[in-house]
């Protein structure tokens, strides 16, 4: 899957780091970037189109997902609204999610979820309840309140897909745009080497996971935890592939304990 976020001007209190630069529409990069994989590498990718829903004005919602949907993506990554003090003209995300289980057919639903935000699994349950499929977490740099989630999905028995959102920084400007974009930084300490320090996080992240899956796989949980990996800057394209490949050598030695715990039962 390749997760292609909405790039939309944001209001905010305080002075956003990076300039705002208008980008092409995501479903229309989808389209280009689906089309030159196939013909140049034969190869096929699943895009994930994140649409912000509340700025969608509700006459107009059917519409503007029927035109994506006819481009042959039926996967949608829903974000709801930036300011909760804010009229905005569309609809909420469990509204949104409702109506589009109703209306197109095998059309996949995901959802944002923020570990450390108040009430967060009310939220997650509600948004299950409408239909939502899959979760992607707020940008994170280490698993406490992941575990948190993970234990109170448990209680309540809830079967979901959750994908860790992680992200390499090099500099101090990259991490104002992380607070400026709401990521909870509290107790995480970038030492002089920022990069370093940040791959280091996501080093000790990605082995957490990994340890949870399996723990859930012995206990026989239905919440699988995956990865999406972001780069803040296009400078960091490269920290980003490191770390994909990071991932996919743990994911390969999951694999073999899984297979193993399966020939056990």
């Amino acid at each position: 899957y390749i997760n292609l976020p909405q790039i939309i001007d944001e209001s905010r209190e305080n002075t956003r780091t990076f300039k705002y630069t208008p980008k092409v529409e995501n479903y229309i990069f989808a389209k280009e970037l689906t089309q030159y994989c196939k013909t140049n590498f034969n190869l096929d990718i699943h895009p994930i189109i994140n649409v912000v829903v509340p700025i969608i004005p509700k006459a107009k919602f059917i519409d503007y997902f029927k035109k994506i949907y006819d481009l042959g993506f039926d996967t949608f990554l829903l974000i709801g609204k930036d300011k909760s003090n804010i009229q905005y003209p569309g609809y909420e995300v469990t509204e949104a999610s409702h109506i589009l289980k109703d209306y197109f057919n095998n059309i996949k639903i995901g959802g944002i979820t923020i570990f450390h935000r108040e009430n967060e699994i009310k939220r997650i349950i509600n948004k299950i309840n409408h239909g939502i499929e899959f979760l992607v977490s707020q940008i994170i740099y280490n698993t406490s309140e992941l575990e948190k989630i993970i234990e109170n999905l448990h209680l309540y028995n809830i079967k979901t897909k959750i994908f860790v959102s992680i992200a390499p920084v090099t500099n101090t400007k990259e991490i104002e745009f992380l607070k400026w974009l709401g990521v909870n930084l509290n107790n995480i300490n970038f030492n002089h080497d920022i990069q370093n320090s940040s791959i280091e996080m996501i080093k000790n992240i990605i082995l957490n996971i990994s340890e949870i899956n399996l723990s859930n796989l012995k206990l026989n949980k239905d919440i699988t935890l995956g990865f999406n990996v972001e780069h803040i800057t296009y400078n960091n394209l490269e920290l980003s592939e490191k770390i994909i490949k990071i991932i996919k050598l743990k994911l390969e030695n999951l694999k073999l304990l899984s297979s193993k715990i399966s020939n056990l039962k």
